[in-house]
């Protein structure tokens, strides 16, 4: 990132000063990413955990019904996201109150605990192990993309929030891997718990880089100027870009926030969540911003991902790969395809393309892996000896076009499109229920699934289809870009209705910048002591 490297950056950033692209902005985007490898890991260890023979003997799973036993791993992969919506709730008063650097603080000790609580063979701790990580996973998830959004120039502000994607596809291909090498362990005694304790294990490690790496990261300027500490909020804004307190660039983005906070507390002086929700409701913009969000975290969830991260060997072996080893092999290219799928994106396309067309382009590609998969399963008929080994290998091929649409598309988009839109009063509590949406829909998947695939069978893949093509025709009509708009700005963009934003997806110089703030910078007026807005002031102090 030193240096302004414009492999991360969309082609402002030439015109951004390179001192703003430093290591001390580095460190932050690399401590507050690791909270990405908390969820990946979890997602990608308990499919493969799952199907262990050891693993199944340490927790009774081998000695129930087919029924019984769906019913129990879908507990258990299941508790995760059920403790994330408890987290993700939580989040909005612990960031607001106790700050985000000693929130995420916070989150990153109950992780480990969790993580701890899974190495245990018992069920009931077992049990509460998951749903303690997964507390602190839902937290996480809000507030991660939050900081990382907050703190980043806005020309890398997608990619910098994709670095917390990207350590989630990370851990999850590496959880995939260690699956796969402890499956291959020969003469395993059905007693050995090291084998499945050692593939949970693995996920304490970059938990424990995060906690240890957490207090020298700055807390968010914009979070401080919110609460009222300006003084504060501007020298941690001043240590982040390592400008002067007069350089032009720190000073507009100092006075868009100054006069974004200033406007909320013209409508309603105070910060109580009172506040907050008379604001979500009553406020138009703010009303349509929250359902944008909440729709995309709901079409993220319906594009089926989570069956397959969490019960991918058992898909894979749906349509006709051996299971076992072979099923965890295929499941670990998987992961390798979305791994590389998003580094490309968040390297070359985010803030270079943007977040609208690969979206819409990535759905595309997975609503038609879907019903690729559902016909097949229908009419060949894999899972009961039929089809052909081209049908399979052709299956196989879909399901990686999947990950790479995935990568491409609702991996990330909802994070960093509900990280950037809300402003500063709303925005963590918009993000704490953007992020129960997405928990909550989370458990009732994972929990189903196994009976879904049970039950349904190629009826699972028809459905997520459907729903995934229906999303794309709602992400053309009702999301706009956000490439190169600074957070502030978003309050003008959706002064307009939510169905008319295919009409100006893409802004134009002037609308990067939030209107009162551009009139002095983009304008020929250089007073910065204070901008007039049509119906009533703003005040910014001197900086």
């Amino acid at each position: 990132m030193g240096g302004g490297t414009s492999l991360w950056a969309s082609p402002e950033w030439k015109s951004d000063p390179r001192e703003i692209f430093n290591g001390r902005l580095a460190y932050l985007a690399t401590t507050i990413a690791f909270a990405g490898c908390s969820y990946g890991f979890d997602q990608g260890n308990i499919g493969g955990v799952l199907t262990l023979p050891t693993f199944k003997h340490a927790f009774g799973l081998d000695k129930l019904s087919d029924d019984a036993a769906d019913h129990r791993a879908g507990n258990i992969a299941a508790l995760m996201a059920a403790g994330g919506a408890a987290g993700a709730l939580i989040s909005a008063p612990f960031a607001d109150f106790m700050g985000r650097k000693h929130s995420m603080m916070l989150y990153a000790f109950i992780y480990l605990l969790g993580c701890a609580f899974q190495e245990v063979a018992h069920l009931g701790i077992f049990y509460a192990g998951r749903f303690l990580a997964g507390m602190a996973i839902g937290s996480m998830s809000a507030g991660a993309p939050q900081y990382l959004s907050e703190n980043s120039p806005k020309s890398i502000r997608g990619s910098m929030t994709c670095l917390y994607n990207l350590m989630i596809i990370t851990a999850l291909s590496l959880a995939f891997w260690t699956n796969y090498a402890v499956s291959r362990w020969n003469n395993v005694a059905v007693t050995d718990n090291l084998q499945w304790k050692l593939a949970l294990g693995i996920q304490i490690i970059p938990g424990g880089f995060m906690l240890l790496m957490l207090p020298w990261v700055v807390e968010t300027p914009r979070a401080l100027i919110a609460k009222g500490d300006r003084a504060k909020g501007l020298a941690n804004l001043m240590k982040l870009r390592k400008l002067p307190e007069h350089h032009p660039f720190l000073q507009q983005e100092y006075m868009e926030v100054c006069a974004q906070v200033d406007q909320e507390q013209e409508v309603a002086v105070g910060r109580n969540y009172w506040l907050v929700i008379k604001d979500i409701i009553y406020i138009p913009s703010n009303r349509r911003r929250f359902f944008l969000a909440i729709m995309l975290f709901l079409f993220h969830k319906f594009t089926g991902t989570d069956s397959l991260n969490y019960f991918a060997p058992e898909i894979f072996t749906m349509i006709g790969v051996k299971g076992g080893s072979q099923a965890l092999l295929t499941t670990g290219i998987y992961g390798v395809v979305k791994l590389a799928t998003t580094i490309i994106y968040v390297g070359f396309i985010v803030d270079r393309v943007g977040r609208r067309l690969p979206l819409m382009i990535g759905a595309t590609i997975q609503a038609t892996a879907m019903l690729y998969i559902a016909l097949y399963v229908r009419f060949a008929k894999p899972d009961q000896g039929g089809g052909t080994k081209a049908g399979g290998y052709v299956g196989i091929a879909w399901i990686y076009l999947y990950a790479f649409g995935w990568s491409f598309g609702h991996s990330v988009a909802c994070y960093v499109v509900a990280a950037e839109i809300f402003p500063s009063r709303i925005r963590s509590f918009c993000m704490s229920w953007c992020f129960f949406t997405n928990w909550i829909v989370d458990f009732g998947i994972t929990k189903a699934t196994p009976s879904m695939m049970t039950h349904m069978g190629w009826g699972t893949f028809l459905l997520y289809a459907v729903l995934t093509y229906s999303g794309v025709v709602f992400i053309f009509f009702c999301m706009p870009e956000m490439k190169g708009r600074s957070i502030e700005s978003m309050d003008d963009l959706f002064s307009h209705s939510i169905w008319t934003m295919y009409q100006r997806a893409y802004p134009t110089e002037e609308e990067k910048v939030r209107h009162d703030v551009g009139e002095i910078f983009l304008g020929d007026e250089k007073d910065i002591e204070g901008v007039e807005k049509g119906h009533g002031s703003v005040r910014v102090e001197r900086i």
